[in-house]
């Protein structure tokens, strides 16, 4: 019989709830202790018959799972990650890496000192949708990329803002959905050199942006507009396109739209747009639906490749590198929308 991960789930809140239930999907892992001082953490362990601590402390005194996820607030990644990096167990870290450049360095630097996989949770790359449009770009069929625009519109009910951190510096549709946009991006098209952003929170009046529009240059020349909001209503964001998480009613949409001197490809309905004959404006465009074989459970695939990693099948897709780089983005983004500016990531 095939060894099951046993895994430690710090932090029950909208992602921890969502790993938990991966965690029983999966074949690969099983759930270990959930952590965490507030009532739905005991609630939860009852629920799902396994065990409860209050915190990381008390879990590692008593016991020692094979690896831990960490889906607590931003600010605390840190903090929390040391715990199981010391100890040399293998985390999965939910994004962003952290709140700052700084504190994502030292997790890293912490992560390589120990010999210690770091995995940060962007489960998009885990699904299929982008691996099949990766393969298309780097196959040529859309020819050099010039531009590419993603919509992220995605209304929050005010039942979302009950946990203030969402409200505060760490929060924001920036550092919470827009990580993973900028993660898919840059995983699609490559790094980014300069970015120059626009955001207002005068629509839910928060501490943090609820609105904001984004360009991006990448080093290949490419460009890139991404435009996010959690105060629009809309159709077209990920969440709601892709049907990756059932909570979310799907739309028959796109909000990816990426530009080649060839053809145009728009995801997740996969559909593209070519000229049969000479490419001009004067000749009709045509459309044509990709097939892709679909799995849209990411997080599930997210825990398989977790146990994996733990089991050293392989090595992390998303690495700390990978969150870094995303905060840097982060960064330059937040520069630019105080001067408007365009700003070199560094």
């Amino acid at each position: 019989m095939k060894k099951k991960i046993k895994i430690a789930v710090v932090g029950t809140g909208l992602m921890g709830q969502q790993h938990i239930k991966a965690i029983l999907r999966s074949s690969k892992a099983k759930l270990h202790s959930l952590v965490g001082i507030n009532p739905k953490a005991k609630f939860l362990s009852k629920k799902y018959n396994t065990k409860h601590f209050k915190n990381i402390s008390e879990l590692l005194k008593n016991d020692k799972p094979d690896a831990a996820i960490i889906s607590t607030p931003n600010k605390l990644h840190e903090t929390h990650t040391k715990y199981f990096l010391k100890k040399k167990i293998p985390i999965l870290l939910e994004k962003p890496i952290s709140n700052s450049i700084q504190s994502a360095k030292r997790i890293i630097g912490l992560s390589k000192l120990n010999k210690t996989p770091l995995l940060i949770g962007y489960h998009r790359r885990h699904n299929q949708i982008t691996s099949k449009i990766k393969k298309i770009i780097l196959s040529g069929k859309l020819g050099r990329i010039v531009s590419a625009h993603v919509m992220c519109w995605l209304y929050k009910h005010k039942q979302y803002f009950r946990e203030k951190w969402r409200t505060h510096k760490g929060g924001g549709p920036i550092a919470i959905n827009l990580v993973h946009e900028i993660d898919m991006i840059c995983y699609l098209l490559g790094n980014v050199r300069y970015v120059q952003a626009f955001k207002t929170n005068k629509n839910r009046k928060f501490k943090v942006e609820d609105t904001a529009v984004i360009n991006f240059e990448f080093k290949s020349g490419a460009l890139c507009t991404l435009n996010i909001s959690d105060t629009i209503v809309s159709p077209w964001s990920y969440e709601l396109t892709a049907g990756e998480n059932p909570a979310y009613p799907k739309t028959n949409q796109s909000a990816y739209f990426i530009g080649g001197t060839k053809s145009s490809f728009q995801f997740p309905n996969f559909k593209k747009w070519f000229y049969k004959k000479d490419r001009s404006w004067w000749n009709k465009i045509f459309s044509k639906n990709e097939s892709i074989q679909k799995n849209n459970d990411t997080l599930l695939n997210q825990i398989n490749h977790f146990s994996d990693v733990v089991l050293k099948k392989t090595t992390p897709k998303v690495t700390g590198i990978d969150g870094l780089n995303s905060l840097k983005i982060i960064a330059a983004i937040n520069k630019s929308s105080v001067n408007g500016k365009k700003i070199k990531v560094s």
